[in-house]
């Protein structure tokens, strides 16, 4: 009885602590963070169906109507320059030869 008390009492003690420790394990985000705080509202070079006062604008990817805050959208992708560096003389091995009207074979 003694035995199967006391095991009971250390299951119930392992499984009893496991949701304290778990508690604040997760990600809860980051809360000085604002997706909408600093939304870029670009220009949009399109057909204007817009009501009076506002132009097409992209903001986020989506092509909507509103006032501009940000320069025209361009989507240029950088100028890479290329770097020529020298390349070192390869040696090559010596080619194998198998003369005609001969045994073996040569290396030259």
């Amino acid at each position: 009885m003694r035995f199967v008390l006391r095991t009971a009492a250390a299951a119930a003690l392992c499984l009893s602590g496991t949701a304290a420790l778990a508690w604040g394990d997760m990600y809860m985000g980051d809360g000085t963070h604002n997706p909408n705080s600093n939304m870029l509202v670009h220009a949009y070079p399109a057909p204007n169906y817009c009501p009076a006062g506002l132009q097409p604008v992209m903001a986020g990817g989506v092509i909507c109507c509103g006032v501009p805050n940000a320069g025209p959208y361009v989507d240029r992708p950088g100028k890479v320059k290329k770097v020529h560096h020298p390349r070192p003389r390869q040696h090559y091995a010596p080619r194998r030869h198998a003369p005609v009207g001969e045994k073996g074979v040569v290396y030259r």
